[in-house]
């Protein structure tokens, strides 16, 4: 992994996670990697905690969830800096972390085709 390359574990069930990751993924310019959590992972990172929070591993191999996960993202997507820079400070990255984990088990998750999943 080139240096300031970040790979997002994102849910790949969710049609608005999907669309945003694509959207960082495109802007990033191959420093932002995706991997859908409802496919295969490494073991290290935990499907359900995946799904119930975005994780981001960082080229150092630290993984990173939930507000600070959208910093590291826009961090190393050009000309989205300005809004890592916004919210990482402690008073505005606590309640937007806390609302984030308040309201993401409320996204939008499509069903499986057949009816049978293997989450």
């Amino acid at each position: 992994m080139k240096q300031d390359t970040v790979i997002a574990y994102y849910d790949g069930a969710c049609p608005l996670c999907v669309h945003e990751m694509k959207l960082y993924e495109r802007r990033g310019q191959g420093h932002v990697v995706l991997q859908d959590v409802t496919g295969e992972i490494p073991e290290d990172i935990d499907r359900q905690a995946a799904l119930d929070a975005l994780h981001v591993r960082l080229d150092n191999g630290q993984v990173v969830t939930g507000w600070a996960a959208f910093i590291e993202i826009w961090r190393v997507t050009p000309g989205m800096g300005w809004l890592a820079a916004l919210t990482s400070p402690a008073p505005i990255r606590v309640p937007l972390d806390w609302l984030y984990r308040k309201l993401a088990p409320y996204r939008p998750r499509r069903k499986c085709a057949d009816g049978a999943c293997s989450l």
